[in-house]
């Protein structure tokens, strides 16, 4: 099976590798990550692959901790997506810190990623899992550490079929730090050995709380457009389906609730032309995020990187994913800067923070737009208050432990 899968991925490699080699030549980042075509470091570092925009902020974390008790540490990160990229330039400003695109998991370009890296221990967070990386690193005997692992049970029974192959592949990482029980539970079925694996916990829960203050919440307001007096409903990482979803609602309780502002941030950007298109089908009248909506209250964001600042302003929140079959996004990053958040039945990704939200009475599962309009005409009108988050309460850091391995393995090796 992973001859196969090499032939395959080699093959794609050579077709690709002309048009990217070009592409790459004239400063594409993505290519020259794509195809492995860094520049090489002079000395070893950590490789720390994370995905998209919810694993870099994770990750985000272990990266602080790591360079608090070494700053002689060298980290490279990879990401995947376009975004991802973009949200590592901004967070990681430090000198100890490069990135890079994540090449095609590919022979060629994996071996000469690994050789410009030059990587003593690589990280990879939550679900990757790469065959061509993961049997080069063995190879070369870099240990290989899955952070904060999950896997759902509709990615169990697709893997399940290759069970064998999965077994030998998953016993050659060192360490897996799990999320849940019931993420262990099926790495162990897939063949992983017990004692490769330890349940912490989700690391998204070791993220920081946001200061949130008068001064800021006005300041972003002003900065969105938004009178300062109003009631603002930020409806985050929306999906196809839910922005329809929330513009329902909002005109249903719009002409009741005059101080009602909906702001909504896709997931994507690249979707605000289909987001304008069904707001005038239905004809909401919106203003983009920064220009000076008048007397229009519906706010379609189309930027990257602000909407941990949305949620700082907003009284109210939603997280997408949740009300379409995704299976959620991060819900608590909203709770982290002190507002509740709602979210719909489809929380698969997210179940242990749902939990937690629901059991701190930080915010609501709805399941229906109609138990939407409900709820927020409850929460309008006052009948419903929900708790806000103000202080850590973790009696153990998943990044502590997970960052104190790491060095000790380093420190070993």
């Amino acid at each position: 099976m992973l001859w196969t899968y090499r032939f395959i991925t080699n093959l794609f490699y050579l077709a690709v590798y002309p048009f990217g080699k070009g592409r790459s030549d004239r400063g594409h980042q993505l290519w020259k990550g794509r195809l492995g075509l860094l520049s090489p470091r002079r000395t070893g570092c950590i490789w720390l692959h994370a995905s998209s925009v919810g694993e870099v902020r994770v990750t985000a974390h272990l990266v602080d901790y790591l360079l608090k008790r070494d700053d002689s540490l060298a980290i490279h990160l990879t990401t995947m997506t376009r975004a991802g990229f973009n949200t590592a330039l901004k967070i990681h400003r430090s000198d100890n810190v490069t990135i890079s695109y994540f090449p095609y998991d590919t022979m060629r370009a994996i071996k000469k990623t690994v050789d410009a890296i030059k990587p003593d221990l690589l990280i990879i967070a939550e679900t990757e899992i790469w065959p061509n990386l993961i049997c080069e690193a063995d190879a070369r005997k870099i240990p290989i550490v899955l952070a904060n692992a999950r896997m759902t049970e509709k990615a169990y029974r697709r893997y399940r079929i290759f069970r064998r192959t999965m077994g030998d592949l998953l016993n050659k990482y060192d360490r897996f730090f799990f999320k849940s029980d019931d993420d262990a539970n099926r790495y162990y079925r897939l063949g992983l050995a017990d004692e490769k694996g330890r349940v912490l916990g989700d690391m998204k829960f070791d993220a920081p709380l946001l200061e949130r203050t008068s001064e800021k919440t006005r300041e972003i307001r002003q900065n969105a457009g938004v009178p300062a007096d109003s009631f603002i409903f930020v409806a985050g990482s929306t999906h196809p389906g839910e922005e329809a979803i929330m513009a329902n609602a909002f005109r249903e309780l719009s002409f009741e609730f005059k101080n009602l502002v909906l702001v909504i941030a896709p997931r994507k950007v690249d979707r605000v032309g289909e987001i304008k298109a069904l707001f005038d089908d239905k004809a909401v009248d919106f203003a983009l995020f920064g220009d000076n909506p008048q007397d229009r209250r519906v706010v379609l964001v189309d930027r990257m990187g602000i909407l941990n600042d949305l949620y700082l302003t907003a009284d109210l929140s939603f997280v997408g994913g949740t009300l379409v079959d995704i299976g959620g996004h991060n819900i608590l990053e909203p709770v982290w800067a002190g507002c509740p958040v709602l979210f719909g039945p489809s929380v698969f990704n997210v179940r242990e923070a749902s939990d937690y939200v629901l059991g701190h009475n930080y915010g609501a599962m709805v399941r229906s737009e109609e138990e939407l309009v409900s709820l927020l005409k409850k929460v309008l009108v006052g009948d419903i208050i929900y708790a806000t988050k103000q202080s850590r309460d973790l009696e153990t850091s998943p990044t502590a432990v997970i960052g104190d391995y790491i060095l000790e393995k380093l420190k070993n090796a």
